[in-house]
């Protein structure tokens, strides 16, 4: 939220505002404000600071300037980009909060705060960044060119030092029990819990 959006001509087209399922909300001005509702499928760089969307400014304007969030029904199948996730969408989960049998006292994370923060491991392995938080899971996702996607169960986690996100497992065992290709069915999901 409130991160600076650069268009891929390096101009500043505004701030987040807000995060819809399939669009992103950027605001732009102070006193006459513009909106724009880009979708998701055109955010594709986060650096820490700044997010640069894959459209040049004009392209921005022309398509996506306007007063109010589209409808579920304006938005067109290829503009939906689900899986385009570099944005996760904000309902999913108010936050990580979770108290385990190994944690001294109940872990409360805002969602925001969460996200692209490391996860290591017992052996002190860092694993990857956060990229989703689900009800019952976080999605771990390592490198860029070649991706690994782990799919942890929260009960897993064991604290937060503000940088990292720790789990009660090896990173052998990571790799070996919760690493997948896509995201996994409501068995695989059950069967996933009950490791």
């Amino acid at each position: 939220m409130n991160k600076e959006v650069k268009s891929s001509d390096r101009k500043e087209i505004g701030k987040i505002k807000s995060v819809g399922q399939y669009f992103v909300e950027v605001e732009d001005g102070v006193i006459s404000k513009k909106h724009y509702f880009i979708p998701k499928k055109y955010i594709h760089q986060y650096d820490g600071d700044t997010i640069y969307s894959s459209l040049e400014k004009e392209q921005v304007i022309q398509k996506y300037q306007r007063d109010s969030p589209p409808l579920e029904s304006e938005l067109q199948e290829s503009e939906k980009g689900e899986e385009y996730e570099l944005i996760p969408f904000m309902a999913k989960e108010p936050g990580l909060e979770i108290k385990t049998e190994l944690m001294e006292e109940e872990l409360k994370i805002p969602w925001e705060e969460i996200i692209h923060k490391h996860v290591r491991t017992t052996d002190n392995i860092d694993i990857g960044d956060i990229d989703k938080v689900g009800d019952e899971f976080v999605v771990v996702r390592e490198g860029v060119a070649n991706v690994h996607l782990y799919y942890i169960p929260k009960k897993y986690i064991i604290k937060y030092d503000g940088s990292s996100l720790w789990v009660n497992l090896s990173s052998t065992l990571a790799s070996s029990k919760f690493e997948r290709k896509n995201e996994p069915s409501e068995e695989e999901m059950e069967s996933l819990l009950n490791q």
